[in-house]
């Protein structure tokens, strides 16, 4: 009994002590009970242009009604009034104007008896000048009209690490001035109705990060169309029919003169070593006589040059001519000169080498572009061509 007793009173002692120190803190605190309200939950900055979203959620705790910003190390602050609603709210304040930088935010919450919160902390940032000027459009590699069809095609390069598309302004056949969002992952862009004698203005948009509330843009880039489209351009050209190791070119057109292959069934179109060429040969074969292979095309006025890469040329060749004229066919060799430009290929010298014609129009006109030979004089002479693009300067 004796040991009860001694075990009771010193239980007693050490409650005593413990409620003394439990109850230390009212000595700073006037005898008043300290109260926390609810700390702002999931604390998120989003950042914007010159200003940021502050988000946050109120889990627990009906009774707060305001809550309290503080940034710049507490220099600036900004209040928002709060009224609960039943279960978790989401609340959202935009601080604004922010210098563009980084900072330190600091959230505190209060009640209705102005009890204040533990702070919630969290690093954000606001975007401007600075970083706008830094972006960098998204290459674009070409453009490419079709006339047959009236469409200019876009080629674009990968998107930038941060980019969400592109923007797109040009002006159609109607003169009205036309805005395209493009993806981010697009590779081409097709114009179904774009004026080919305008410019086109394009510029990348970009999120400085995942969560940001605003778009940044680089600087508008101009552009002309650069290239039009030609039907079978090579590398390797397409054969629209075969006999053995030769063929007719697809949608170039051939004359008789260049089909002295098989018969004059075929000729024009080589698959020598397993490649696709356009080709002349007079080799133990017919000779050719103004051979003839070429498309016909109708360009808006511009300068342009229509430029051809040599793959093989066997032997000094006697008269071989890429070449441009007006209207729906080419010039024979004798009267070369006639064309609006034109190009003689002569030797070896010239193998794996781009060469170009060009020429000029002043109003939308129809012109035929291809090649014309003559091989009569020296047998085992041979020309073959890869492939061929046609620019505007």
């Amino acid at each position: 009994m004796k040991h009860i007793i001694a075990y009771s009173v010193i239980a007693v002692a050490l409650l005593m002590v413990s409620c003394s120190k439990m109850d230390d803190y009212k000595k700073f605190t006037d005898g008043k009970v300290i109260v926390y309200p609810g700390k702002a939950d999931s604390l998120r900055i989003q950042p914007g242009r010159n200003r940021a979203l502050v988000r946050f959620l109120l889990i627990s705790d009906p009774n707060i009604v305001k809550a309290t910003i503080y940034w710049n190390n507490k220099a600036n602050h900004q209040d928002v009034s709060i009224t609960r609603g039943k279960g978790i709210d989401t609340i959202k304040a935009m601080v604004s104007p922010l210098p563009e930088g980084n900072y330190s935010f600091e959230v505190l919450t209060y009640d209705k008896g102005g009890n204040k919160s533990v702070a919630a902390l969290k690093q954000g940032a606001a975007y401007g000048d600075v970083f706008e000027k830094s972006l960098l459009n998204r290459i674009l590699e070409n453009i490419v009209y079709q006339p047959s069809n009236g469409t200019t095609y876009l080629n674009w390069r990968a998107s930038d690490a941060g980019s969400i598309g592109a923007e797109v302004t040009y002006t159609n056949i109607n003169g009205k001035v036309t805005i395209k969002r493009i993806a981010k992952d697009a590779i081409q862009t097709t114009l179904t109705d774009q004026n080919p004698s305008t410019d086109i203005q394009y510029r990348t948009l970009f999120l400085p990060d995942s969560l940001a509330i605003d778009t940044f843009y680089s600087a508008s880039a101009s552009r002309k169309i650069t290239e039009f489209y030609l039907k079978n351009p090579g590398a390797p050209f397409l054969q629209s029919k075969r006999d053995g190791r030769w063929g007719l070119v697809a949608d170039w057109t051939t004359n008789a003169a260049a089909r002295n292959m098989s018969n004059g069934a075929v000729g024009g179109w080589d698959s020598y070593n397993g490649g696709g060429f356009i080709a002349f040969e007079y080799w133990g074969t017919p000779q050719i006589t103004n051979g003839k292979i070429y498309q016909t095309i109708t360009l808006p006025p511009g300068k342009y040059r229509y430029v051809v890469t040599v793959s093989e040329i066997a032997n000094p060749l006697e008269a071989t001519y890429a070449a441009v004229n007006l209207g729906q066919t080419l010039p024979d060799v004798p009267d070369i000169s006639q064309a609006m430009g034109s190009f003689k290929f002569l030797d070896n010298s010239q193998n794996g080498k781009d060469f170009a014609v060009p020429f000029s129009l002043t109003q939308t006109q129809e012109i035929t572009l291809g090649f014309v030979s003559t091989m009569v004089v020296k047998n085992q002479s041979s020309v073959r061509f890869s492939k061929v693009r046609l620019y505007k300067d």
